[in-house]
Parts: C-alpha cells; structure tokens; sequence
C-alpha cells in the first residue's frame, strides 16, 4: 500500500517532540469529515501559489535558533526572504533561500549555496512537504495513526488540531493546526520551541535576480 504523503512531514520530524497544555496527549481518530477536510490540506496549500511562511527552528536562546519570513513556491520547491540567526536580540540577519537540495545566502559577490544538510537547519527541508498536487487519500488517512487533537487559539482564531500520521507508525509528534475551511496555518513538531512554521496571508515578495540553487520542478 502506497504510503500517506503526509507522513514525509512526521519522519522529517520524529525526534522533535513535545505536547501544549490544552490539547489531548493521545488524541481521537478521525471522523470522515474530518479525514477529508485534512486530505485537501496539503493540496490547498499548493493551490494558492507563493505563500509566505514565518519559520522558527530551537529556543528563542539557543545558540542555532534561527527564525526565518520567506515566500515559499510550492511549484518549483524554492523559498526566499529573510533569516535571522542566534539568540534573539542578537540574532544576524541574512538574505537567503533553499530548495530540498541547497541552501544560499546572498553575499556581497552574490549567492553563497551549500547542501541543506548542511545549513543552519536540517528542519527546513519540512517545508517541501507542505504542499502536494493532489488530495490525500481520506480513507487512508482514517486508517493511520493520525488522530484529532482538540482546538486552540492561535491569534484570537480557533483552529483545529491534528497529529500527522507517522510513517511508520511509530507514533510522531508533527501536529497540523488547520482553519473551518481545512486550510494549513501553523506546523509545529508538538511544542512552541524545537519547530514552528506558520502560513500567513502576507503578500509575497517576487524572486531575487539571479537566483539559482537548484530549485525543481513539484510534484
């Protein structure tokens, strides 16, 4: 049986755990309605073209926290915008971008590019799993270990939260929060520090000039 695409985001995140306070530790499984509101997330995500992502990777004073705003292309899997990196309140601020391969960062003689592996966090590559160009498949999704956590304010708006199914069923902590219209807002590996991406309404900015670091086609 072909595995859940979602479950890229829950190997990409195995070793981040954690839980936050009002939402259940286990979970319920999910309803039909809502395995196939979670099934068009990814895909809806996808549909809406560049969007813009505030990521936050580690605790606010780890020396490798790192917090970044970049347009994300989910066609060409390439993000662009702005990184801060180190503690906060002394954190550099740099213009970079990554694709799942390269990660660069724009110098005074132009891009600067190494394997993602090997910037400042291997997390990033969880935001080429955040869209897809087809729906889930709800029923497997029923069948997984997905489960429905409860809601939670996330800025005055209450949102639904799910676990993502592992991959191998092993139980991962990635959790889902998502709008009354099945929409993605916010990706976290189960706490408020060891990962956070969320999806704004922000207007994206256009690609740099001269930008190449081994974007690839989406699929």
């Amino acid at each position: 049986m072909k595995k859940l695409a979602l479950a890229v985001l829950a190997a990409s995140l195995l070793l981040l755990t954690g839980c936050q306070s009002g939402l259940s530790d286990t979970g319920d499984p999910l309803t039909v309605e809502q395995s196939e509101s979670l099934a068009q997330t990814r895909f809806q995500l996808a549909s809406r073209g560049d969007t813009v992502l505030e990521i936050s990777a580690l605790p606010a004073d780890d020396v490798s926290h790192v917090e970044l705003t970049v347009t994300f292309d989910p066609v060409d899997h390439l993000a662009w915008g702005t990184m801060w990196r180190g503690p906060e309140g002394i954190a550099v601020e740099e213009a970079v971008a990554f694709s799942p391969e390269t990660f660069a960062v724009k110098g005074e003689s132009g891009w600067q590019s190494v394997p993602l592996e090997s910037g400042p966090s291997t997390a990033l590559a969880v935001v080429f799993a955040l869209g897809s160009d087809r729906p889930e498949n709800a029923q497997l999704l029923r069948q997984s270990d997905a489960r429905y956590l409860g809601t939670a304010d996330l800025d005055g708006e209450i949102l639904h939260v799910f676990r993502a199914p592992s991959a191998d069923g092993s139980g991962a902590r990635t959790r889902l929060w998502v709008d009354d219209e099945g929409r993605l807002r916010r990706l976290d590996a189960g706490d408020d520090e060891q990962l956070v991406i969320r999806v704004t309404d922000t207007d994206p900015q256009p690609r740099p000039q001269g930008l190449d670091v081994g974007a690839g086609t989406g699929g």
